[in-house]
């Protein structure tokens, strides 16, 4: 008998666990306290929220549209629709801007500005066509973009990120540049790089998450005859005042937003911690 109550548990210790696993997993809680965490599949984690105890400020107002299959979710601010929500980002559904793309029609430029939202810097600037020159203009006195080619350049690596994309786009009928940092207004130029050169055929321009372009054929522009939109990265910061830091369990860069003048963070859990750093993080729970 004592040899097999090494290996056996009682039946009160049995009872326990379910109930001591449930409190470990219920420990970080990405929303606030009876609120609504997720809109079908996708989940809304504060500063977010679906009604005026829940979120922040009227910025990270989610509309939650259940009617849809699956429910559909917007953020009211950019009136923009979330793919998912993670790790201080959102991933949301960016405009395919285009000329000459018969059948298609243009995606409407973006405007951030006056909201807290941003495009990451983890977006690439794209543009895929024949002898084309995509430009960001309206991004203050920096200008970025890139040049696409009718004919390929040969012994020439394009590195992003630490990462050569040669195989993603050389430069034949595709280029890419970085997306400049804390970017809030996307609208692209589109125009003919070299007069002698073809300028006819369609010619298409975007931000895209470098995630999703890693594992996209975007060199060929029938890939996007039908695509509607391309997943884009945004990022947010929040006035300091309106939520308490804790510098033990959290990490928090801080900068000047440029049109607006606030103060504003962008935090995270320490290592050891978990949780919504908005909300507080908790130390991790071993189970």
């Amino acid at each position: 008998m004592e040899m097999a109550s090494k290996y056996f548990l009682s039946p009160i210790i049995l009872l326990l666990l379910p109930t001591l696993f449930q409190l470990a997993i219920a420990v970080a809680p990405i929303a606030k306290p009876g609120c609504q965490d997720h809109c079908g599949n996708i989940s809304t984690p504060y500063p977010f929220g679906t009604t005026k105890d829940c979120y922040l400020d009227e910025s990270f107002e989610i509309v939650c549209d259940e009617a849809a299959s699956p429910p559909r979710v917007f953020i009211r601010k950019t009136n923009m629709e979330v793919l998912n929500i993670e790790d201080g980002a959102a991933i949301v559904k960016g405009p395919i801007m285009s000329s000459n793309c018969s059948g298609r029609r243009s995606g409407p430029p973006v405007n951030l500005e006056g909201s807290p939202f941003f495009f990451s810097f983890g977006n690439l600037f794209i543009a895929v066509g024949c002898n084309i020159r995509a430009l960001l203009t309206e991004i203050g006195p920096q200008v970025s973009g890139c040049d696409s080619t009718c004919v390929p350049y040969y012994n020439q690596t394009t590195i992003i990120y630490g990462q050569e994309i040669n195989s993603l786009c050389s430069g034949k009928h595709c280029c890419v540049a970085r997306a400049p940092y804390r970017m809030q207004v996307f609208y692209p130029s589109l125009e003919t790089k070299n007069e002698s050169q073809d300028s006819s055929g369609c010619k298409l321009t975007f931000l895209a998450d470098q995630k999703w372009v890693a594992f996209s054929d975007i060199n060929n522009p029938q890939v996007f005859q039908d695509r509607e939109y391309v997943p884009v990265v945004l990022a947010w910061v929040m006035d300091y005042k309106l939520w308490k830091y804790d510098p033990k369990t959290m990490s928090c860069k801080y900068f000047l937003l440029e049109h607006s003048l606030t103060l504003a963070y962008e935090c995270s859990c320490r290592k050891g911690y978990e949780g919504n750093p908005y909300l507080g993080c908790v130390g991790k729970v071993n189970v």
